[in-house]
């Protein structure tokens, strides 16, 4: 059912409609969307609405009158009475629903009702509030489900009545975000009393937001629809979201789809977790990285980087600042903190050994933080930092996911501080025997001078070129050439494949450079995927769905990195919607209706503006293998699964995990 919800406010007799749609247009009240539609559109009467949707002819769509505040008009009469406005409208338009925030007026329009056949459902406003009519609070009238079946069909409740707002450790509700708590019995009372329960205070950018739902607003709906309880409705903002989660996956999440089945074996791309699953646990964690492995992840990232006395770790960045709590350990900050031109000002790996790495703790890191978004505290300061070859380990404990090592500022430290991150990368995959044709092994970097050096050291390992997080560059077919020396394969950064304009936060024309570097035969993943509404363009309506689904159809790219894999995996293989699926199509919807909502940059959307082309070549550098470590192991491996889905049906592997991420515990304790 799709409803086209209108309020009712009355005039006073001074004003007439024509002169306030006149003089007044609509704007948008929230400062997280688009102005660029303010003050184009007059205001609409629920008449309007009403003839908007005959004259629209959509099958199913009906029309929901929403009432607040009642005893007020009635209070302060217009030139007709709210209930008689109300009654007029009723037998004239005939609404499916007609919602109000007091029982008084609901009473009142029972009889025109009941011949309209609308339904009436009371509105529910916080439960300490007092309903006007009834001098009783709201949390008191929802007591008594069964009076409220004498005057009304259904309820319309906040989404809290159902999950309760839990508060964070120190007792509050941060202006991020918050916890959300067991369900309540609410929907299974109401329904026992026959009455039909809607939910409102649905938006894909609203914040706070509960951390259960990992910033995923498809995840959040389903959690109202479901085995053991599911709500007859939605109120939402982003209608187009609540219909994916109700169309698109009626299985839910976690339930691999067992209706449809592909007729042939589908290759979706790759899902590479960003440090884990780094947008709900610190990243670089064994918290993230069994996240990343339970979620479906095909390979896990670890973003290199090395300590003063050589050691890789794995960090999203060198400057430790930004996700650990040393700035909590004055000793290392006061003395550490330090400013490099080409780094800018922090605490560095490079500059710590990694026994003081050992004393600091990791805190999640959120790129959206300084827009009001941040991502979920509970486990900062609990777990360690990882080195190397302890993620690797770990990953071999999981046979069926990859790793991905992404080895960033090689050409920096060796060339500005004297350390060989090439050469303890090379010992670190040679000590793990992962250096061998069929590993699932990707070697990514920035430095082209690192690609080429891991090409002469471990050639068998498919190596990755990294493209910078910038879009004052330009990449050409020639830049792309060049590129293709050092690897096959190239991680663009989203500045290069959907950018948007910095100013109105819609796509930009959109590019070629993936077509590109498909014409010269290399592979192509993405940088990077995250689920928070503030990282993504206006064009995808607040919705990671949405972009998911346009960059694989719009780009057909190989792989994705992301810092939320199992929004991604239930994208891939839990989506109905979802053409590379295959088989019949089991969800029955008007075409013109489908719910993953079309996306496309508006008609004359401006280019990406010139710029220079990226430099890849590096001046010479030497990397070079230590003395006594082990050389590359040349044997050959079994070729892994094909099953890009593997990682997630490894129970025996997932247990050996628990007991690493135990004794690793101990050592980094």
């Amino acid at each position: 059912m799709i409803t086209f919800e209108t309020s009712v406010t009355l005039l006073p007799i001074s004003s007439l409609c024509s002169d306030l749609a006149f003089v007044h247009a609509a704007i948008q009240p929230n400062i997280a969307r688009t102005p660029g539609f303010d003050g184009q559109f007059a205001l609409q009467t629920p008449e309007d609405s009403a003839t908007g949707i005959s004259l629209a002819g959509l099958p199913g769509l009906m029309l929901w009158l929403n009432v607040e505040y009642p005893t007020f008009y009635q209070q302060h009469p217009g030139k007709n009475s709210l209930a008689s406005y109300l009654t007029t409208f009723l037998k004239q338009y005939k609404p499916q629903y007609l919602s109000a925030t007091e029982v008084g007026i609901l009473k009142l329009l029972v009889p025109t009702a009941s011949r309209s056949a609308t339904r009436l459902v009371l509105k529910f406003l916080s439960t300490d509030l007092i309903e006007e009519s009834t001098n009783s609070t709201y949390g008191q009238i929802l007591t008594n489900l069964t009076d409220i079946a004498t005057f009304a069909g259904g309820i319309l409740v906040p989404k809290e009545f159902i999950y309760p707002t839990v508060p964070l450790s120190n007792g509050s509700v941060s202006g991020y975000g918050y916890y959300s708590g067991n369900p309540t019995t609410l929907v299974q009372d109401a329904h026992n009393a026959n009455l039909e329960v809607f939910v409102y205070g649905f938006a894909n950018d609203i914040y706070p937001s509960s951390y259960n739902n990992s910033f995923d607003p498809v995840l959040e709906s389903l959690n109202y629809v479901g085995d053991s309880f599911t709500v007859d409705g939605i109120v939402s903002d982003f209608p187009s979201t609540v219909a994916e989660a109700i169309f698109c996956y009626p299985d839910g999440y976690d339930n691999p789809s067992t209706i449809r089945a592909a007729p042939t074996p589908v290759r979706n791309p790759l899902i590479i977790a960003q440090n884990g699953a780094s947008g709900d646990y610190p990243g670089s964690t064994l918290s993230a990285y069994v996240a990343a492995v339970k979620g479906g992840s095909d390979y896990i990232e670890c973003s290199v980087q090395i300590t003063k006395d050589g050691v890789p770790i794995c960090r999203d960045g060198a400057n430790l600042v930004n996700t650990t709590n040393v700035a909590l350990n004055p000793d290392l900050f006061e003395t550490k903190f330090t400013t490099y031109q080409e780094m800018g000002s922090g605490v560095f790996s490079f500059d710590l050994t990694l026994e003081e790495i050992r004393t600091l703790r990791a805190i999640i890191y959120s790129p959206f933080g300084v827009v009001n978004v941040s991502r979920d505290p509970s486990l900062d300061g609990k777990e360690g930092i990882l080195t190397l070859d302890e993620f690797l380990s770990f990953a071999k404990n999981n046979s069926g996911v990859g790793v991905y090592v992404n080895v960033q500022n090689a050409y920096f430290v060796r060339t500005v501080k004297s350390l060989d991150m090439v050469s303890a990368v090379v010992t670190s995959l040679t000590t793990a025997n992962l250096t061998n044709v069929g590993d699932k092994v990707y070697l990514a970097s920035e430095d082209s001078s690192a690609l080429a050096a891991f090409q002469s050291l471990i050639p068998s390992v498919q190596r990755v070129y990294v493209t910078p997080d910038t879009g004052d560059v330009t990449i050409t077919t020639a830049v792309l050439q060049e590129i293709k020396k050092y690897a096959d394969i190239v991680t663009l950064d989203r500045a290069f494949v959907d950018p948007f304009d910095s100013q109105t936060s819609f796509l930009l024309e959109k590019t070629s450079v993936v077509s590109a570097a498909k014409s010269l035969n290399m592979t192509v993943f993405y940088h990077f995927l995250a689920n928070e509404f503030s990282g993504l363009a206006f064009d995808y309506r607040a919705d990671p769905i949405l972009k998911i689904s346009y960059l694989i159809s719009e780009y057909n790219l190989d792989g994705f990195i992301t810092d939320h894999p199992a929004t991604l995996y239930n994208f891939l293989y839990n989506n109905y919607c979802w053409n590379l699926l295959g088989g019949q199509k089991t969800v029955n919807y008007a075409a013109n209706l489908s719910p993953l909502f079309p996306v496309s940059p508006v008609p004359g959307a401006p280019a990406v503006a010139p710029s220079p082309a990226l430099s890849v070549a590096e001046p010479p550098v030497s990397y070079l293998v230590p003395a006594g470590s082990p050389l590359p192991n040349s044997s050959i491996a079994p070729a892994p699964s094909s099953n890009p889905s593997s990682a997630t049906k490894l129970p025996l592997n997932l247990l050996t995990s628990i007991v690493l991420i135990f004794i690793l515990t101990l050592l980094l304790n």
